[in-house]
């Protein structure tokens, strides 16, 4: 009887842990492509974590930021999966602000109400020194986990591909 509940106990564990596995297959990923982490932050569903893009003349950091949303138990496991939504901020840092940036701020705003992240849309935050753009979706945990090559090669994918799209939504502020 022990053992079973220990066995089950480590299951659960197992489970609520995916986040934390992805983090790091993350953190492997982003390595690879030229961006070491600088800054880390984990809550009880929540992780964050901001890179660094060394070799890149535009983008000054990238966040990553995963909320676990299901996969508590083991009903909600097996009924939904291990779902996450992702938050991927590109920031872009201009040192010197000049008087036209607070025309393009303006503009920035009002072009940021039609837009929605979560239908794929970038969303562009305009501050006086410092531009962001923010993408978000949902994803499945189980699909990126595992140290094969195939959930690699997706994971990197992803992320490569969500990073150019947030620099080329930035080139244009970039000084």
């Amino acid at each position: 009887m022990l053992s079973m509940l220990s066995k089950f106990k480590n299951n659960a564990e197992a489970r609520e842990s995916k986040d934390e596995v992805l983090i790091g297959e993350m953190v492997f990923a982003m390595a690879h492509l030229g961006c070491p982490a600088i800054g880390f932050h984990a809550g009880t569903d929540m992780q964050y974590v901001r890179f660094k893009p060394v070799k890149d003349d535009v983008l000054y950091s990238m966040t990553i930021v995963l909320d676990r949303k299901t996969g508590d138990s083991a009903l909600q496991q097996a009924v939904i999966g291990s779902k996450a939504t992702l938050q991927f901020v590109g920031e872009v840092k201009n040192h010197l602000a000049d008087p036209d940036d607070l025309v393009a701020m303006f503009k920035t705003d009002m072009a940021n109400l039609f837009r929605n992240p979560w239908l794929g849309d970038i969303k562009l935050d305009h501050q006086l020194n410092s531009v962001t753009a923010t993408k978000k979706q949902i994803i499945d945990i189980d699909r990126f986990l595992g140290a094969d090559p195939t959930s690699r090669e997706q994971l990197s994918g992803m992320l490569h591909g969500t990073m150019l799209e947030l620099r080329e939504q930035l080139v244009p502020y970039k000084k």
